[in-house]
């Protein structure tokens, strides 16, 4: 942090313009596209995988363009009317993107010491709303309209080299399904919150979400798709579920990309008849955990078609020692009381002790075979992700999915989350293919530092623009990029 102290305080309050490096010219130094591992060079062919559409400063303009499209239903003669609906949500954003919740009151400073902010020269935001005024405008949004964002950049990745990675299976794309919880209290609740009541007469209120993200069981950067608030309705005193939110998000998702061959991936509490017709009657697949225990018929049936030699088997031991053995049936009865069938596998992997490491099972409408049985239990073994590498992230990695940003009466929670969802969208997509965020993050050194750094920038200095803050902290430039930026 010192180093960029020092850094900072060479920047001229007039925002003189010193370019000190300039990118057209370092690209064209640049002699060949193997990558190097030390010093400038690895800049230079970080910055060669750039793909301009998904830089931020392309997908910000395409996400305010849907955020103008919210419709804004306060009275026009409110007090809080000055500030738009989208620049409300676009300053939201901002304040998710930048992991700082304080964002709002820094940038406020900023604009009386220097007559400009941040959110105004990189968001596009014409005046702050102050924190008051940003939660009531937001609690009575609709949350189905400010999500067609997801869909924005997911329209631009879909243009790009990077989209062929994240198909599987003959040019499938999985999309990961699971539930989670952001929000609990035994003291404070709402009319649309869940309610758990305990023995002991202790109630606790919450808020869950499903959560639909698209991710390939090598990459690391899965990209959320859509979500949906698990919550009580107005005059209802039925509670909502995770399953009920399912039936509704997925025939809502598969309208929205109508055009894609989709494989819901999902844990074994959607294993059910009712889901998997749901799936089918979408035009969709689908491959879900079935647990053993979950599934008493499906296993009967099973043992009786190993008495026949009715199940398939692959086996195999690994380089490492580690002995697999994957297995597969056709056309199984799901339960009892349905005349569903479905093809099930599963896999079995041993120790070279013959200690079992890992198991698991699942159902799936795609035909397992010999060529395409192991990416089939890897589609199904990656479901973890969206745990771990999207609600993990999100809760302990400086996103403040759980922070309490406000309640509402309405919406404002859950729209809280939309928009954290989409900072993390964001990340992952300049994390891929913005040439200057890649060139920081290799010359900085870990992501965690970098954003401590850009937040001092940000709540310090006034940019002319993202791409001239980046290229201040790359010293590609001394100066704050009004001029030249």
């Amino acid at each position: 942090m010192a180093s960029l102290w020092a850094r900072v305080q060479t920047i001229s309050d007039s925002s003189t313009s010193v370019l000190t490096r300039n990118l057209t010219t370092l690209n064209e130094e640049k002699t060949g596209d193997t990558p190097c591992t030390t010093g400038e060079n690895v800049i230079l062919w970080v910055m060669t995988r750039a793909i301009e559409t998904l830089r931020l400063s392309q997908l910000l303009p395409a996400i305010r363009d849907e955020f103008d499209l919210v419709p804004d239903i306060r009275n026009v003669d409110a007090s809080g009317h000055v500030h738009p609906m989208s620049d409300v949500l676009m300053a939201g954003l901002a304040m998710m993107l930048v992991q700082d919740p304080s964002l709002l009151e820094f940038q406020n400073r900023l604009e009386e010491r220097r007559r400009g902010n941040n959110l105004r020269t990189i968001f596009g935001v014409s005046k702050i709303p102050k924190e008051s005024q940003f939660r009531r405008v937001l609690d009575p949004a609709d949350p189905s309209i400010i999500q067609n964002a997801f869909s924005a950049c997911v329209q631009r990745l879909q243009k790009t080299r990077l989209w062929s990675e994240y198909r599987v299976l003959n040019g499938r794309y999985p999309v990961l399904f699971d539930g989670f919880e952001f929000f609990r209290s035994n003291k404070q609740g709402c009319d649309h919150c869940l309610e758990f009541h305990h023995r002991d007469g202790r109630v606790d209120y919450a808020h869950q979400v499903l959560a639909a993200t698209l991710a390939h069981p090598t990459a690391k950067r899965p990209i959320p798709l859509m979500l949906e608030e698990i919550r009580r309705e107005d005059g209802t005193q039925k509670q909502d579920c995770e399953f009920n939110a399912a039936r509704r998000l997925i025939p809502n998702l598969v309208k929205q990309h109508c055009h894609l061959d989709l494989i819901f991936v999902g844990d074994g509490l959607y294993s059910k008849v009712p889901m998997v017709n749901l799936i089918i009657d979408t035009g969709s697949s689908y491959i879900l955990v079935a647990k053993p225990t979950d599934h008493v018929a499906l296993e009967e049936n099973l043992a009786s078609l190993r008495l026949c030699d009715g199940v398939k088997r692959l086996e195999f031991t690994t380089d490492k020692g580690k002995r697999r053995v994957y297995e597969w049936v056709y056309d199984v009865e799901l339960n009892g009381s349905s005349s569903l069938v479905t093809n099930w596998f599963s896999i079995a992997e041993f120790a070279p002790s013959g200690k079992i490491i890992y198991r698991n099972s699942w159902i799936t409408d795609l035909k397992p075979c010999k060529s395409n049985i192991e990416e089939l239990v890897e589609v199904g073994r990656h479901r973890w992700q969206i745990e771990d590498q999207v609600f993990d992230i999100l809760k302990n990695h400086g996103y403040h999915l759980e922070h309490r940003f406000g309640h509402g009466k309405q919406h404002l929670a859950f729209i809280f989350i939309i928009l954290n969802f989409l900072a993390y969208m964001l990340h992952q997509l300049i994390a891929l293919s913005d040439r200057l965020f890649q060139a920081a993050m290799e010359k900085i050194g870990t992501k965690h530092k970098l954003w401590d750094d850009i937040r001092v920038l940000l709540n310090h200095f006034v940019w002319g623009s993202w791409d001239a803050l980046l290229e201040h902290i790359l010293d590609y430039r001394d100066d704050t990029g009004f001029e030249s930026g």
